[in-house]
């Protein structure tokens, strides 16, 4: 007997407002056609013999791409798993019960018959479509399969070409999808996709269905089989036009506070992070508030490690945590001062310490809020303990590491450097370089294990080690740890860690750059501060922060924020236009993640965000953002 695979003969049916769905009733007789699941107690196993080899270009594309959004997933599930199929059912995804996702080959070029750079974003978005139903474990489609499995061939013929159909179960299914759209683009935009590239020129969602039917929706002679399906798409283009209003405005105030954050102003940041949270609290929000009051303690403490040398106090450890990667080597000691100099720095030390702990109280505050939301995301409790680290509380360090973390999560080698600089702080500086060097060994090796990024922990570890040896007065022990670091970075071909390292063994060794720019940067000639002349042929729309409006300006791939006299208060460059993506002609939208480092030279900060790697220059005032080893785009900043 043949095993039946449904496909739907109707968009008129009930996945009509899903789109991702292929349509009629086959029989597996044969491997060459494939259909979304009807069993939603398969597993990937069932359909590996129908996947893509790994090394087809179309995979590889998909695989990139989702693994930019993965980067948002949060959940104490097992992440995802893509699987690229061939099929001749046209354009569909869909998600399977054991977690992963099914992604058909024609599902991909649709998304690219839009030019490469756009494909990515509408690729981004079908992606996240599917990721916002696992994360909200709302695999509807499963449960209506799982219900019609049960029935007769005849009946599964009825449900499907929409005989049977509750008005009120579509309606419940449609409202899941327009959510799953919604979380959809608020998810593509927190790892960096431009959510207005969902719908431009041409309706993406009519075109996926016209895909899927080989029909074009606007011709007279559309099937009336097929008339619902174009229906559907059309209201979903509008829904979610409506819908991209509230999404851009939410992602414009994160963008902001994003940019603010690398700038290096980070009270602005949590302001902006404070407003976007009023309307998507949730973890990821709260750290980056909380992420706001620790770069600021971070800083006072730099400003008293150099307090403490312009005292004559011993020179206090100023350790490096995993999280921004600033690229300033150590400032030189001060010059002794006089004794009525002193009593001034006793002051102004006095006062820093006591805004770095409110600072410090306030970032922990915010960790701890965020731990109890999302209890399963391990690197909160990594930012816990380096809030504890900065203010010396050992106990509470190893509270949070060996109490919470290690029971949940295992031991790894960023819990091994903190745990190390733990004993430091204790006043083992001989343990703490020991269980340094071994972590040293372990990167040269290529086995450590990390939550975070290799070339962040690799920097993290080697940095503190080398503080460590200039706090016990061995300056050479800590040039051999720097010219360590330079040889392991090149051979890994990191060019930043490799020009940063040799900057700390001379500090007075100007970086290397090759060429210059001429001008200053900009945004299609625009500035911030300058006045923008807007057209009736750029989309705009409103942006209100806390009474205040401003607007939102589409230039094809550039973005701008003006304020209500038509000034830039902020300008960026995404990687949806490649004409004009652009630098003075010397940096261009795809070029290789260290090309920068041959124009400009090192950066004053490197960050890893979720949106992908920044890397800002504050001489320039701009910021380059690095995705899959590419260039993707850059802001400009006030510096």
């Amino acid at each position: 007997m043949k095993q039946l695979v449904i496909r739907l003969p109707s968009a008129a049916a009930l996945l009509a407002c899903a789109l991702f769905y292929a349509s009629a009733v086959q029989a597996e007789g044969t491997n060459t056609s494939l259909v979304p699941p009807t069993d939603p107690t398969q597993s990937i196993t069932y359909w590996k013999k129908y996947t893509l080899n790994d090394d087809s270009e179309l995979v590889k594309q998909s695989q990139q791409v989702f693994t930019v959004l993965l980067r948002a997933w949060d959940q104490s599930r097992i992440e995802p798993g893509l699987y690229v199929v061939e099929s001749d059912s046209g354009a569909w995804a869909a998600s399977l019960a054991d977690g992963n996702i099914l992604l058909s080959k024609q599902a991909i070029e649709t998304c690219f018959s839009f030019g490469k750079q756009r494909g990515e974003h509408l690729l981004a978005f079908v992606l996240a479509h599917e990721l916002a139903h696992q994360r909200a474990d709302d695999l509807w489609h499963q449960r209506f399969f799982r219900m019609i499995g049960t029935q007769s061939a005849e009946s599964q013929k009825k449900m499907l070409a929409g005989l049977e159909l509750d008005a009120g179960l579509l309606t419940q299914l449609e409202q899941k999808e327009a959510q799953a759209d919604h979380d959809g683009l608020v998810l593509m935009s927190s790892v960096g996709f431009d959510a207005y590239q969902i719908i431009n020129d041409k309706d993406f969602f009519t075109l996926w269905v016209e895909n899927i039917w080989q029909q074009n929706c606007a011709a007279n002679n559309t099937a009336k089989s097929n008339h619902d399906a174009c229906k559907q798409a059309q209201a979903r283009a509008l829904r979610t036009q409506t819908q991209l209003e509230t999404v851009a405005t939410q992602s414009m105030l994160y963008e902001l506070g994003l940019q603010a954050f690398v700038a290096g102003n980070y009270q602005q940041a949590r302001e902006y992070f404070t407003i976007y949270g009023r309307d998507y609290p949730g973890r990821a929000i709260i750290s980056a508030i909380g992420l706001s009051y620790f770069a600021q303690a971070q800083a006072i403490q730099k400003q008293l490690a150099e307090l403490a040398v312009a005292e004559g106090s011993k020179q206090q450890a100023d350790f490096y945590y995993p999280m921004i990667l600033d690229a300033h080597a150590n400032g030189a000691a001060a010059a002794q001062s006089s004794n009525s100099k002193r009593a001034d720095l006793k002051g102004l030390t006095s006062r820093l310490q006591k805004q770095k702990l409110t600072l410090v109280n306030q970032s922990i505050s915010q960790f701890e809020k965020a731990i109890r939301l999302a209890p399963d995301y391990q690197q909160t409790y990594l930012l816990l303990a380096s809030a504890h680290l900065l203010t010396n509380n050992s106990y509470r360090v190893r509270g949070v590491l060996q109490g919470q973390y290690v029971p949940m999560f295992g031991k790894d080698s960023v819990v091994e450097m903190l745990l190390a600089l733990t004993d430091a702080i204790e006043g083992n500086s001989d343990l703490s370089i020991k269980k340094l060097k071994a972590l040293v060994k372990t990167l040269n090796a290529n086995t450590a294990v990390s939550p975070i990024a290799e070339n962040i922990l690799r920097y993290s570890v080697f940095y503190n080690l080398a503080e460590l040896y200039e706090t016990i007065d061995k300056a050479e022990e800590a040039k051999k740890v720097w010219l360590d670091l330079a040889q392991l970075s090149k051979k890994k071909g990191d060019t930043l860690l490799f020009r940063l390292a040799l900057t700390h063994i001379s500090q007075n060794k100007q970086p290397v750059i090759t060429q210059k720019l001429q001008e200053a940067p900009a945004i299609n000639g625009h500035r911030l501060g300058d006045t923008v002349h807007l057209t009736k042929t750029l989309d705009r729309s409103d942006l209100w922060i806390d009474g205040d409006r401003y607007q939102i300006v589409l230039d094809n791939g550039s973005r701008y924020i003006t304020d209500i006299k038509g000034a830039l208060i902020s300008a960026w460059q995404t990687d949806s236009n490649s004409k004009k993506s652009h630098i003075n002609n010397k940096l261009h939208i795809g070029d290789p993640a260290d090309r920068p480092f041959k124009i400009l030279g090192i950066p004053d900060r490197r960050l890893n965000m979720t949106s992908g790697e920044y890397l800002a220059y504050d001489d320039y005032g701009l910021a380059l953002r690095i995705s899959n080893d590419q260039v993707k785009g850059w802001f400009l900043y006030d510096n």
